[in-house]
């Protein structure tokens, strides 16, 4: 019985992470009018394929799905092996510019930590869980943007696809988003000082290093660098894509 209790609260603790995360993201795309990213990592370009489901976190390798549009464009015999690693690179290569958003730093519910598997966080969340947590943010904001050039490419090839391979472009791409853009920040988390030597230690147990730290008289803020680690997407469906 005690068993079955504990398979039973797990189970409705799962369903309430699920409808957390759920309205998290909910809430951020229509603050920010962008897409929060919980399992976000550095592979993570312009130009990737990405499924949004209605309720929960993105999909970025759904069955059937290729992993980037120019994958679906190599697979329907549009361009080759050099104009796909062009392609990517060039996406890879967008330089990082300052983002413009109503606010210096973007929000994120602290209760919702545990669920992002941004490596930084990852590192320390199974350690130092959310409730120690004051405050956590995005602050020093930046994005990459897909340029015109490389949208009205992609728009020609997609056209030519229509044309030409509709049933490769129905069956794998025509219901899926497109990344046109991507957001990073360093991540700055605020803890009342009581907690700090407990934060630091698991910092250390994990070679986690802070690049800034500052502490007041009642709490201390640590900021971590992103390193090319999106937290947020702007995303546009594949259908209804204009160069």
């Amino acid at each position: 019985m005690i068993i079955f209790l504990f398979a039973l609260d797990q189970k409705k603790a799962d369903i309430n992470w699920r409808k957390l995360s759920a309205m998290e993201i909910r809430k951020f795309r229509s603050e920010y009018n962008l897409e929060l990213i919980p399992a976000s990592h550095a592979g993570i370009f312009l130009g990737d394929l990405v499924w949004d489901p209605i309720l929960g976190p993105p999909d970025f390798s759904r069955k059937g799905m290729p992993n980037t549009i120019y994958t679906a464009f190599l697979d329907a015999g549009l361009v080759n092996d050099i104009d796909w690693e062009q392609f990517r690179k060039e996406n890879q290569d967008t330089p990082l510019v300052p983002a413009h958003f109503a606010t210096r730093h973007v929000d994120v519910n602290v209760e919702f930590i545990q669920e992002l598997q941004h490596p930084k966080i990852g590192k320390i969340s199974g350690e130092f869980v959310s409730e120690k947590l004051s405050k956590f943010t995005f602050g020093n904001l930046q994005m990459r943007e897909m340029n015109d050039l490389m949208r009205i490419k992609i728009d020609q090839f997609l056209e030519q696809m229509k044309a030409s391979r509709w049933k490769e472009y129905d069956g794998s791409i025509r219901r899926v988003f497109l990344i046109t853009e991507l957001y990073y920040g360093t991540i700055r988390m605020l803890i009342e000082k009581q907690f700090s030597t407990e934060l630091e230690d698991s910092m250390k147990k994990v070679e986690l290093m802070a690049s800034g730290r500052s502490e007041g008289s009642h709490a201390v803020e640590y900021e971590f660098s992103h390193e090319n680690v999106p937290f947020a997407m702007r995303i546009e469906r594949v259908r209804n894509f204009n160069g």
